[in-house]
């Protein structure tokens, strides 16, 4: 209790403390939240790049099984 009175003034007015730690607080989520978005966009075209790959790759071995059945 004795914390929240000293951080507040008398007439009621936030302190220039908690507007500090206020301000801090909101720079730190606007970055976190600009690196969290960028990393998103960065995943999605990395999982995009990995499924075209693999259904590459399946094709190229669909596509040799199916000459090794026709040799049969």
């Amino acid at each position: 209790m004795k914390m929240l009175k000293k951080l507040t003034s008398k007439k009621g007015q936030v302190s220039m403390e908690i507007g500090i730690l206020v301000a801090a607080a909101v720079a730190v989520a606007a970055i976190a939240a600009y690196f969290y978005a960028k990393n998103v966009k960065g995943a999605a075209k990395h999982s995009g790049e990995a499924a075209n790959s693999s259904i590459g790759n399946m094709s190229t071995a669909a596509n040799n099984y199916a000459n090794k059945l026709s040799n049969i």
